[in-house]
């Protein structure tokens, strides 16, 4: 949304209280300036130009934050809630980070890791949480596996196939 000097007098300016600028609003979410205004003029951060600045509510930055790691929240709260899915002590670990809000690369920086080795560690607990929400879920005699076969599909001819000939 952008507000001109002349809309500024009709619109109601206690909505712009409390607002970040570009550079708080990048370091809110704690990306660089350059990334942070890349994805705000893709769309994908809304915001509000004032003339020549842009303002960025901290709801929707959060909102923003939510979209992006939030299902890896979800996947740490599950996990350590769980004590039968067997979380190693590593795994633990980024589990607690995922949950203060900290994102893979800053893990990564503190367990002096690489991106890919906490990468495949998250990896690891999400096929574990998803291994034992399907088990949980699946009554005991369907855990067995059945051989069954598949249906035997015929060939169907179209009629308009079998005119042509």
């Amino acid at each position: 949304m952008v507000l001109r000097g002349s809309e500024l007098q009709h619109h109601n300016l206690q909505y712009l209280n409390g607002m970040l600028t570009t550079h708080e609003a990048a370091k809110h979410l704690d990306l660089s300036y350059w990334h942070f205004m890349h994805l705000v003029e893709a769309g994908r951060i809304p915001g509000v130009r004032v003339v020549d600045r842009w303002l960025f509510s901290p709801d929707d930055l959060n909102d923003y934050k939510r979209s992006k790691f939030g299902v890896l929240e979800d996947l740490a709260r599950a996990a350590l809630e769980n004590p039968d899915i067997g979380l190693t002590d590593k795994q633990a670990v980024i589990c607690h980070y995922l949950l203060a809000n900290e994102r893979p690369s800053e893990i990564a920086r503190k367990l002096q890791q690489s991106r890919q080795a906490v990468h495949s560690q998250i990896s690891l607990i999400r096929e574990k949480v998803t291994r034992q929400k399907t088990t949980s879920f699946l009554p005991p005699e369907t855990t067995t596996v059945r051989n069954i076969t598949p249906p035997i599909k015929r060939a169907v001819r179209s009629k308009r196939a079998q005119a042509s000939l």
